[in-house]
């Protein structure tokens, strides 16, 4: 398998039902559980993503595979299909909004993040080349904020929203269409 940054690469594959209690489990690692329950439950998390892989939300919930192992997952989605939070973040028409994790512990800290980010970038483009990309991680959450400014994306500000479900800021990053 080719690397990434002197590591196996990284490889997106679609997320199915079965794959929810691996990501239950990763819900509770503390690195997974300090950004993604802040001010949520693993119930209403597994259901946001049940509903995206039974097709009933318009998300679409991959799973992020390394060297044949399953490490974390990541979503993307038009903006426009979630209109509070489009304008919440400021997006444009054709932006898609992009989330991530990797749950697998020994995965942090290695640069697979800013690796997961990459590649899942490329997984959108391939699909939306016109397409700019909005992430809105917790303000707090350097390590995350460094892997999209790594990648590209730049900070288009800071501050609580009504579409989350934390009273925390988040930081606002675009990353914007690619040059045709």
């Amino acid at each position: 398998m080719p690397t990434v940054m002197g590591m196996p690469a990284l490889r997106l594959r679609s997320m199915t039902a079965a794959d929810l209690g691996l990501v239950r489990a990763w819900m509770t690692e503390p690195h997974v559980a300090k950004w993604y329950l802040s001010g949520s439950t693993i119930e209403e998390e597994i259901a946001d993503l049940e509903k995206c892989v039974t097709g009933k939300e318009p998300t679409h919930a991959l799973v992020v595979v390394q060297d044949g192992r399953d490490i974390g997952w990541c979503q993307w989605y038009r903006c426009t299909d979630y209109p509070e939070h489009a304008e919440a973040v400021d997006a444009e028409p054709n932006d898609i909004g992009l989330d991530y994790a990797l749950g697998d512990p020994t995965r942090i800290g290695r640069g697979v993040g800013t690796a997961l980010i990459g590649v899942l970038v490329a997984h959108i483009r391939q699909r939306h080349p016109g397409a700019g990309l909005i992430a809105d991680p917790e303000a707090a959450n350097r390590a995350s904020r460094r892997a999209l400014e790594k990648n590209g994306f730049v900070l288009q500000g800071e501050r609580a929203m009504a579409s989350e479900r934390t009273d925390a800021p988040v930081a606002i990053y675009r990353l914007p269409p690619s040059p045709v």
